[in-house]
C-alpha cells in the first residue's frame, strides 16, 4: 500500500469523526428532530481529502451519528443524501489553492436543495406526517452549514492549508 493511502485514510478517519462528533453532540433541538453542522465538514472533506474517501466520510459520519442519536431508521436515507452532498462538493472543488471559491459559494444552494428534497423523499417513505414539518429544520441546517463553510473554508484559505496539505501527502 502507498504511503499516500495510509495518509488519506487517516485524513478521511479524522474527518469521519469530525462530522460524527459535529452532528451527534452539536446539535438544535427542532419540531422533528434536531439541525447540526456536520455538512459543513462535508463540503470541506470534499476540498481536501477528495474522492472516493470524502464520500465514505459524508455517508459514515452522518449515518453513525443518526444510528447513535435514536434516528436509525433515517440512517440509509442520510447515507445516501450525505454522499450526493459530497459528490456535488468533488465537482466544486476543482480549485488546487482554494477551498471557497464562487462555485464551492454556489454549490451550498445545491446542497441545501438535496438536504430538504432528500428528507422531504426520506420522510414520505418513512412517515408523511413529518414530511411538512421537517422542511424549515432542514432549510436552516443547510443555511447554517453553508454559512459555517464560507466561514471555515475561507480561514483554511488563509492559511493556506490546501497547498500545505498537498506537500504532505505526496
Amino acid at each position: 500500500m502507498k504511503n499516500t493511502n495510509v495518509k488519506k485514510m487517516a485524513l478521511t478517519a479524522m474527518f469521519t469523526a469530525m462530522i460524527f462528533v459535529l452532528t451527534m453532540f452539536v446539535k438544535v433541538p427542532v419540531a422533528s428532530g434536531y439541525v447540526h453542522f456536520g455538512d459543513a465538514l462535508i463540503y470541506l472533506c470534499a476540498g481536501i481529502v477528495g474522492g472516493p474517501w470524502a464520500v465514505f466520510a459524508a455517508a459514515a459520519g452522518e449515518a453513525l451519528a443518526d444510528l447513535a442519536g435514536g434516528y436509525a431508521i433515517y440512517a440509509p436515507a442520510t447515507a445516501i443524501i450525505k454522499a450526493v452532498l459530497a459528490i456535488l462538493f468533488l465537482v466544486a472543488h476543482k480549485n488546487k489553492e482554494k477551498l471557497l471559491t464562487p462555485i464551492s459559494a454556489l454549490m451550498t444552494i445545491a446542497a441545501g436543495v438535496v438536504t430538504v428534497g432528500g428528507y422531504f423523499i426520506a420522510d414520505m417513505i418513512i412517515d408523511k406526517s413529518y414530511a411538512f414539518v421537517d422542511i424549515p429544520g432542514n432549510v436552516i441546517q443547510a443555511v447554517g452549514s453553508a454559512v459555517l463553510f464560507i466561514v471555515l473554508a475561507g480561514a483554511l484559505d488563509a492559511a493556506k492549508i490546501k497547498s500545505k496539505l498537498a506537500k504532505i501527502m505526496k
